[in-house]
């Protein structure tokens, strides 16, 4: 098509986008039903109907329902007009199966490839083509921790491991829970993640996430950094076992337990609780891993559709996504920094701002989530065997080191 064409099919299409802005219903699948991921979620919500669209609210609680009903509509010819999706593996399948809108034109006119980390750019766009939003990036190698609860031991938040097992005793004592924890397999990535990073380095977790190398699963490190995960086994309290996220952080919120690993998406829901930064809770990257912001994002994706008015839509709500003015309304309640790197973050907290000068420090301090780095039939082997290393304490580090090691060496090259 030349470009005098192409200029003129983008005119028509605007003209119809404005002259339908009523039809623009936006049909959204997501899995945001905390309340502070609620918030947030409302944030767009509130956007696209101030842009002259008719927002639908349609969450499931938890990622794996809401990809279920995602695909059940697109199955059964009624897809949604956007839907969250992982980045990464899961959004190249559907790519590949013919059932993505590419949003390559939107993202030329709104320069995401200059305002996007590398590690996002590189998940987001299959073959070529912009295939889906991210709207965040969130760290997930935070330590949040009870202020209250320091204060009251007259203690001071670790900034190691070792120091952490120095105080544990004493938070105890205090008749406080050490360390807030939930054993399923979401919690146990993020702590063993922030472990690995923490205890076994940057250059060992780029090289186990970015490259697959099997002898560096293999190091030293990482041995120490499961060694370490088995140590914590003996401070968290009896109700851990497949207990949620937000409910282990309410231990935290309520100044039962003194601190917990999660991402910054715990900011939403501390807000949502009005709690106040500094005066009830503080936050600081996890022990060990204050050079390292371990990234993952949140994305939409948009399902293939040939209804005009559902092009219409998709349209104005991936603007409205990627508008960095939007993404920092947006991640005031979500907790994480924008996606877009020329946002203006100054009316953010510290948090985000710490995670924007770590970020700012270069790739080297920029490592992958587990679930950017790997598909999900790896992650899901992975995720066994951090599982099965907590709760048996008789599988030894060593034990698990080489379970770990196998795994990423069955990784084809």
């Amino acid at each position: 098509m030349s470009i005098a064409r192409w200029l003129a099919a983008t005119s028509a299409l605007a003209a119809f986008v404005t002259t339908h802005a009523a039809a623009q219903k936006a049909d959204v699948i997501h899995f945001y039903t905390s309340s502070g991921e609620s918030l947030a979620i409302g944030v767009f919500a509130k956007e696209y109907a101030k842009r002259g669209g008719t927002w639908i609210d349609d969450p499931a609680v938890g990622p794996q329902a809401e990809s279920a009903l995602a695909m059940n509509r697109i199955a059964g010819g009624n897809p949604p007009t956007a839907m969250q999706w992982p980045v990464g593996a899961a959004t190249r399948e559907l790519y590949e199966q013919g059932l993505l809108t590419t949003l390559d034109d939107m993202a030329v006119a709104g320069d995401w490839a200059k305002h996007l980390p590398p590690i996002i750019l590189r998940n987001v766009v299959v073959d070529g083509h912009f295939v889906t939003a991210p709207v965040d990036i969130h760290g997930s190698n935070w330590m949040f921790y009870s202020t209250k609860v320091f204060k009251a031991a007259n203690l001071e938040p670790p900034k190691s491991w070792d120091e952490f097992f120095t105080i544990a005793p004493k938070l105890e004592a205090a008749g406080y829970i050490p360390i807030a924890y939930g054993a399923n397999a979401q919690q146990e990535g993020w702590l063993f993640m922030a472990l690995l990073a923490g205890i076994a380095g940057n250059e060992t977790y780029l090289a186990i996430a970015v490259q697959h190398d099997a002898k560096a699963a293999a190091s030293e490190g990482v041995r120490k950094a499961f060694e370490t995960m088995g140590k914590l086994r003996k401070y968290v309290d009896a109700g851990s076992p497949n207990r949620k996220w937000n409910d282990t952080l309410a231990l935290v919120e309520t100044n039962k337990a003194a601190l917990m690993i999660v991402g910054d998406w715990a900011k939403g829901d501390l807000a949502a609780a009005n709690l106040k930064i500094d005066e009830d809770w503080g936050c600081a990257l996890a022990p060990g891993s204050q050079d390292a912001y371990i990234m993952t994002t949140n994305s939409f994706a948009l399902p293939k559709t040939d209804k005009a008015d559902q092009v219409a839509a998709q349209r104005k709500l991936a603007e409205l996504l990627m508008d960095p003015a939007i993404q920092t309304e947006y991640t005031y309640f979500k907790g994480s920094i924008p996606s877009r790197q020329d946002a203006n973050i100054k009316s953010l907290d510290r948090c985000a701002q710490l995670a924007q000068k770590v970020m700012a420090e270069g790739p080297e301090h920029q490592l992958p989530h587990f679930i950017l780095s790997f598909t999900p039939d790896i992650l899901g082997q992975m995720y066994d065997v951090l599982g099965n290393f907590w709760s048996h304490p008789d599988i030894a580090p060593e034990e698990a080191t080489r379970q770990f090691a196998a795994i990423v060496a069955s990784i084809p090259k």
